[in-house]
């Protein structure tokens, strides 16, 4: 009965969607509609299709939804769906049929305006225009014949008032720019009432979502921003007498109801349903997979680099991306690809503390400026940039950042290609970027934090930063943060084998030879290495995580022996209150989990102190050692006969000289193998700093492997590297205990300090 229901569905839908003279049948059960957010048409939608699924978008951008075969049909301003498809929009045209009834557009006016009686002026304006035929000239200039020339209106020398203007800058043909000059029919007819109230005029740039309350609040005079007129706006916000009426129209795809856009291979992500899916830790990717990959054996990772490895070598059969990324890493690593068939339309954003007035003015000031950047065409060219082709665009330019207004710190992950990554030794992508420009325009320096997906909302909550990039937005996520504007759309797609995609050609694949075979494996490493190491000196940053780790390491070591000795001491005689802050300290510290340690440290302990990721590293695992020596020391001392004691109190030494003298020299041997092992552990354990903006050696190997997505070499590599760091510190070590160990000491040694000639 379901495919019944199924196939009566889509025969009615089909011709209703393909046929140029047949109207669309907005009743049709579980019809895919798109509106614009906030829109007329959304109400309009609702009532006339209740069974409808619907879905909302930010204006013209449901013509794309629609072409790609995400929804069946998108409802919005006619008139503006007429011009996305004669400025070039592929694969969607406009049906003649409208939808509801028409509706008015007008002028919001704030009641709070410092322009006295702002309502009735506006009003008799309009009245006058209209009366003179000027009101019509506009609209036939802009929307009938859409001529691009403002025409010269001259404003007074002396103005009596400021007009303030909110507008959006992104719809064409009422408010838009071309360049960097804002036109269109609300500009014009903004400047003409400007002229005619006497005044000057500024123009700030809101999105539909925030453009009623800045209008409400008084920082808008007027909104000039091809406004519809509805019920609950009017509740909010005084309206202008109209200036025209406007109907809804539809548009619908050329070819129907297809869901795969033409680039995609003639495989569907629901032929994935039952397989083994890779998951990103986290609600967004999680919720998705329950969503439609019901029947399926699911995987969690952290990170993309991960999800590749996993399915390279078979331990999944295709992993949850954002198309975006998806897309950079088919064009680093083509052994992987994606269904071009997105399963959810995704909002990014930059998130900022809640419940924060200076986060949320920050974040204000932000939206301001993104608005404006989507208006003008600067995120047009960040995609351009950062999801094109040609690597040699993709560089940032940092200077210009003057700070005079303060320094900016942003939190971001730097294996989040093509968000933020490393090229060349630098912090580049597409947020990298847009930040950068960001601070350049309102005169904000810039220090940017390299933190674990995972630890970028604890360590903006923290305050150590100011707001952190590329977030996708989730409802758990809007519980927690304040998101900006978004700064890119995107959504999730289904990424897979290339193999997968197509038959492979079995002739080219395998090798004619075995000489043949031999000199591929060569040209592989060969080919591994250079992008590893060589390609954009990523030796440097191997290099640099290696220090790093060590310094990491070596001060671990050296302060973690002094704590553990320091407390020894002040317990070994039975202290009671030492004894019971060591107990607690020591429960504390060793109950914990190395990572959790570090992330309170960092996030709470030290959360409003301006402190180092590795600082705080060398904090956390100083204490970590150091009750691993006070163990050690403890276990030591107790394995040395009691009657040493006594012997040397019998020759008359103090307490402190028989354990300096007599007792630490035959507990150190006991206890130094398990030191070398602990020293040993410690290198190691050191790999998890990355959750507290640390680039450590495993960090850096994270970072190219998130640019080549190689799934072994840069692993390889660190562990390599692992290997000779631990083998250099035991061939060190031994040394030391050879030297200090009692048995190989010479006589001379032995018997330093002893009067032998008694």
């Amino acid at each position: 009965m379901f495919f019944l229901a199924l196939l009566t569905l889509l025969s009615l839908t089909l011709p209703a969607l393909a046929g140029a003279e047949t109207e669309l049948d907005l009743t049709v059960p579980g019809l895919r509609i798109g509106v614009a957010t906030g829109s007329i048409q959304e109400q309009i939608v609702r009532e006339l299709c209740p069974e409808a699924e619907v879905f909302h978008f930010e204006k013209v951008d449901g013509c794309t939804a629609v072409a790609q075969g995400k929804i069946d049909c998108y409802i919005y301003d006619k008139k503006q769906l007429e011009i996305a498809v004669a400025n070039g929009q592929a694969g969607i045209r406009v049906l003649d049929q409208t939808v509801g009834d028409s509706f008015s557009v007008a002028l919001g006016i704030s009641d709070v305006s410092k322009i006295p009686d702002l309502a009735d002026r506006v009003n008799a304006f309009i009245a006058s225009i209209r009366e003179d035929g000027t009101l019509d000239e506009i609209f036939d200039r802009w929307v009938i014949r859409r001529e691009e020339d403002m025409p010269e209106i001259l404003l007074p020398s002396s103005p009596k008032y400021h007009l303030t203007v909110g507008t959006t800058g992104i719809v064409e043909p009422y408010s838009y720019f071309k360049g960097s000059e804002l036109m269109g029919y609300d500009i014009e007819l903004a400047y003409r009432l400007a002229a005619w109230l006497e005044a000057d005029v500024s123009f700030d740039i809101y999105d539909y979502g925030s453009i009623v309350a800045a209008c409400h609040s008084g920082k808008a005079d007027v909104i000039s921003a091809n406004l519809q007129v509805t019920p609950e706006r009017a509740e909010a916000l005084r309206f202008s007498d109209p200036l025209f009426r406007q109907e809804s129209g539809i548009i619908v795809r050329k070819t129907g109801m297809d869901t795969v856009s033409d680039e995609a291979p003639d495989v569907h992500w629901q032929d994935y349903n039952g397989k083994r899916i890779g998951v990103l830790v986290g609600p967004l990717m999680e919720n998705a997979a329950h969503t439609y990959f019901p029947d399926s054996e699911y995987r969690l990772f952290n990170s993309y680099p991960d999800c590749v490895t996993a399915l390279l070598t078979g331990k999944i059969d295709a992993f949850l991306g954002d198309g975006p990324e998806m897309k950079s890493l088919h064009a680093e690593q083509p052994e992987i690809d994606y269904i071009h068939e997105s399963l959810t339309e995704n909002n990014y954003s930059f998130a900022f503390r809640k419940n924060d007035e200076k986060s949320a003015a920050l974040c204000a000031e932000l939206d301001a400026f993104l608005n404006k950047a989507w208006a003008d065409g600067t995120m047009q060219e960040l995609e351009d940039i950062w999801l094109g082709a040609d690597e040699d665009r993709k560089v940032v330019d940092m200077s210009g950042l003057t700070g005079e207004n303060g320094k900016i710190r942003v939190v971001t992950t730097a294996t989040d290609m093509p968000w933020s990554y490393v090229k060349d030794g630098q912090n580049v992508g597409y947020d990298i970027d847009l930040v950068v420009r960001f601070c350049r325009d309102r005169g904000y320096s810039l220090e940017l934090g390299d933190v674990d997906f995972a630890g970028r909302i604890p360590a903006l909550q923290s305050g150590k930063y100011d707001f952190t990039t590329d977030m996708n937005v989730t409802p758990e996520r809007e519980e927690q943060v304040l998101f900006s504007t978004p700064t890119a759309h995107g959504g999730i797609v289904l990424a897979v084998r290339t193999s997968d995609l197509a038959a492979p050609d079995t002739e080219n694949d395998v090798p004619a030879d075995g000489d043949r075979g031999k000199n591929d494996l060569l040209s592989g490493i060969a080919a591994s290495f250079e992008k590893t190491f060589i390609r954009e000196n990523r030796w440097k940053l191997f290099l640099q995580g290696v220090w790093t780790t060590l310094l990491i390491t070596m001060l671990s070591i050296l302060f973690g022996t002094m704590l553990g000795f320091l407390v020894f001491m002040l317990c070994r005689n039975g202290n009671r209150a030492a004894n019971a802050i060591t107990r607690a300290g020591m429960w504390l510290v060793q109950g914990m989990p190395m990572v959790v340690l570090l992330m309170i440290l960092y996030y709470v302990i030290f959360g409003s102190v301006s402190i180092s990721g590795i600082t705080v590293a060398v904090i956390g695992f100083t204490l970590t050692f150091g009750a691993a020596v006070f163990g050690l020391l403890k276990t030591g001392v107790g394995a040395v006969d009691p009657g040493q004691y006594e012997a040397a109190y019998a020759l008359g030494h103090s307490n402190r000289r028989t354990f300096y003298r007599v007792i630490l020299p035959q507990a150190i041997p006991h206890v130094l193998p398990a030191y070398r092992g602990e020293i040993v552990s410690l290198l190691k354990a050191t790999a998890v700093v990355g959750y507290i903006a640390v680039q450590d050696l495993t960090k850096m190997g994270d970072i190219v492997r998130s640019r080549t997505y190689e799934a072994f070499f840069p692993l390889i590599a660190v562990t390599v590297i692992y290997f000779a760091l631990e083998g250099s510190m035991n061939i060190v070590l031994r040394r030391i205990q050879r030297w200090i160990d009692p048995k190989r000491r010479s006589r001379e040694r032995i018997l330093k300090g002893v009067k032998t000639d008694d």
